[in-house]
């Protein structure tokens, strides 16, 4: 069972339905775009299997991103130490805070990042740049795996620190993947089909969503999270990222050829 947002109980057979919904629904706005785009030619044919890809990546990306707000609160509640000063224990729902505030902070920053780069012909692709949001994502359930497996007390519990900048890392993944998903599909897509390729953007974003909540149900198990089905799923998860994110790379001048200088 899957808790609702709203404090209800969700069975994991209807989830794992919606799942195949909309992976249909994503399929089947695929195939229009696909046969669209080969009615104009090879140029726009290469430019949107080059935007398909990249659309299962994203799909990849969002499952493991969207722990923040499933697994990792089973994690904080269970797991974390969460005792401040003076007794005060810091709120499970608090730790959703730290995605939005590292947002702020780090934005400018990775902006500046990527222009210093630019000026020096050096900044990454569009697929590198998916890459490294995967390789961000992977490094934050590293940083997990290591909590779990060294940092774990008499009590079964790990500092709280690790979390917090579990959501972090992640935030720094999802500033290099997320803001250019949208450009990306706009020069990417054939421009009568525009609006309905943006439609397939977001819909990979629910097929991760939905998947997430799969893979939370799946780490916390029937009786709930232990320090031991959280290492075991987080460790799972990292491997997947660390993979997915090193086979982008490699595959990035293929797809930049495909793009045929989209940047």
């Amino acid at each position: 069972m899957l808790n609702g947002a709203l404090g209800y109980e969700i069975p994991l057979r209807d989830s794992a339905a919606l799942a195949w919904l909309l992976g249909l629904l994503l399929i089947s706005v695929a195939a229009v775009m696909m046969v669209q785009a080969l009615r104009e030619g090879s140029v726009q044919r290469d430019k949107m299997i080059a935007m398909l890809v990249l659309f299962v990546f994203n799909i990849l990306f969002w499952c493991f991103f969207e722990q923040a707000g499933s697994s990792f609160n089973f994690l904080a509640e269970n797991i974390v130490n969460r005792k401040m000063f003076g007794g005060w224990e810091f709120p499970v729902g608090w730790f959703q805070s730290v995605n939005p505030v590292a947002i702020v902070l780090l934005a400018p920053l990775v902006t500046l990042v990527w222009a210093a780069l630019s000026k020096r012909h050096m900044e990454p692709s569009i697929p590198r740049k998916f890459g490294l949001g995967l390789l961000g994502n992977a490094a934050a359930f590293l940083l997990l795996m290591y909590a779990l497996g060294n940092l774990v007390s008499a009590d079964n519990h790990i500092p709280f620190w690790p979390l917090a900048m579990v959501y972090v890392l992640q935030t720094v993944g999802e500033l290099c993947l997320s803001p250019i998903g949208l450009s990306m599909v706009t020069k990417l897509a054939p421009s009568r089909f525009v609006g309905l390729a943006m439609g397939g953007w977001f819909m990979s974003i629910a097929n991760g969503n939905n998947l997430s909540g799969l893979l939370a149900a799946r780490i916390s198990g029937e009786t709930g999270m232990t320090v031991a089905s959280a290492l075991k799923g987080f460790t799972v998860s990292f491997w997947l990222l660390l993979v997915a994110g090193v086979l982008l790379f490699l595959i990035a001048p293929l797809i930049n050829k495909l793009m045929h200088g989209v940047k």
